[in-house]
């Protein structure tokens, strides 16, 4: 039982790196993520700006009695959506598939799949 215990602080202290790298890859994932949620956002305020509001003010205070057409949001969200992917041209693909338009974007998830290569060759089992 001895040994056990003796080898969890040597398990963690191996485990830091690891999660280190998790973490600035996971943050790094977000913040590309947010440049591309905010583009999504700002071509639908453009194609719907009556609905963006009324979703905006729903989502700042939820009690506020509005009623929202969410079936109409969902369908000016996917014009959003065709509409980038008519007229944006793709600037980064990542692992997972998710496309990036931004410049911001693209950067960040570049940088956020490097750190992958990283926390395989360290065998970090939060990968498995």
């Amino acid at each position: 039982m001895t040994c056990c215990w003796l080898a969890a602080p040597v398990m963690a202290a191996e485990l830091e790196p690891c999660q280190r790298l998790l973490d600035q890859r996971n943050a790094l994932a977000e913040q590309a993520m947010k440049a591309e949620i905010a583009l999504v956002r700002t071509t639908r305020e453009r194609i719907c700006p009556v609905l963006s509001q009324q979703a905006d003010g729903a989502n700042a205070n939820d009690r506020n009695g509005l009623t929202i057409d969410y079936q109409a949001l969902l369908e000016c969200r996917h014009k959003a959506e065709e509409q980038l992917v008519r007229n944006q041209r793709v600037l980064y693909v990542n692992r997972q598939w998710f496309r990036f338009y931004t410049a911001a974007g693209a950067k960040l998830a570049r940088q956020a799949d490097r750190l992958l290569q990283p926390l395989r060759d360290q065998e970090c089992p939060q990968l498995r």
